[in-house]
């Protein structure tokens, strides 16, 4: 008795544990939206998934988009309460132009939880504002970031994995994993600039140019440019028939 007892409450455990880990991996995150277009506004859901990002329109079903993962080009996290999606389909009106898509979040905020979920799943270039609470960083280097008109202050912090610029009120702030950078320089030893594949009007990408407050060490420096720089193993082709 004992014995069918416990295989019972095995069972149920077994039961419960796979149901936990279902619900875990099948985590959703809905937010009402509205899509900034050229033209007033639509009303829908943003709805992001294991399986990619969902846009259903509240009124006009044919306006709804589906993505998968590999569908976008590039994802930004532009604040709490606002999303980009770069995809590779062309707009005929701007000469062939990516589409993008803005969305205003009108209830709920993206988070910290949430970029971490997108940033595991996208393997593209990914913008993200949320810069994370890891105290494990490589080097701290207080820097002012320079704006066509002014500029904001704040920190570019160096982490294993990713380069951080945190501002001081939040605004501009970035994340990049190394992926996420075409580039980086420096002019002089008080100059740090960031070449990133963030869109921007007519270009393809965006550069970031931070003045240091404190000179960068030639050591960060070398792994900064190590890390983005680092070569792109060969792909060996076998012949057929070559019996190797």
């Amino acid at each position: 008795m004992k014995t069918k007892g416990l295989t019972c409450t095995l069972i149920i455990v077994a039961c419960f544990t796979v149901l936990f880990v279902s619900q875990a991996q099948a985590q959703e995150f809905t937010y009402k939206v509205q899509q900034d277009r050229f033209k007033g506004h639509r009303d829908g859901e943003l709805i992001i998934s294991d399986k990619g990002v969902e846009y259903r329109a509240t009124k006009r079903e044919k306006e709804s988009r589906t993505w998968t993962y590999t569908d976008i080009r590039l994802f930004e996290i532009l604040s709490p309460t606002s999303v980009r999606i770069w995809t590779y389909k062309d707009r005929a009106l701007l000469l062939g132009r990516d589409q993008s898509l803005t969305f205003k979040i009108i209830e709920g905020k993206i988070d910290q939880k949430v970029s971490d979920f997108l940033r595991e799943r996208i393997s593209r270039p990914f913008v993200t504002s949320f810069a994370g609470e890891d105290s494990n960083a490589l080097a701290q280097i207080p820097v002012k970031h320079s704006h066509r008109f002014g500029g904001c202050e704040g920190v570019l912090k160096v982490y294993p994995d990713r380069l951080v610029y945190e501002s001081q009120t939040g605004h501009d702030s970035r994340s990049w994993r190394w992926t996420d950078i075409r580039s980086v320089g420096r002019s002089d030893i008080y100059r740090f600039d960031v070449e990133t594949f963030e869109p921007q009007l007519g270009a393809s990408s965006r550069s970031f140019n931070f003045i240091l407050k404190e000179q960068m060490a030639d050591k960060t420096y070398d792994f900064i440019w190590s890390r983005v720089f680092r070569p792109t193993p060969l792909i060996r082709v076998e012949e057929k028939g070559s019996g190797r």
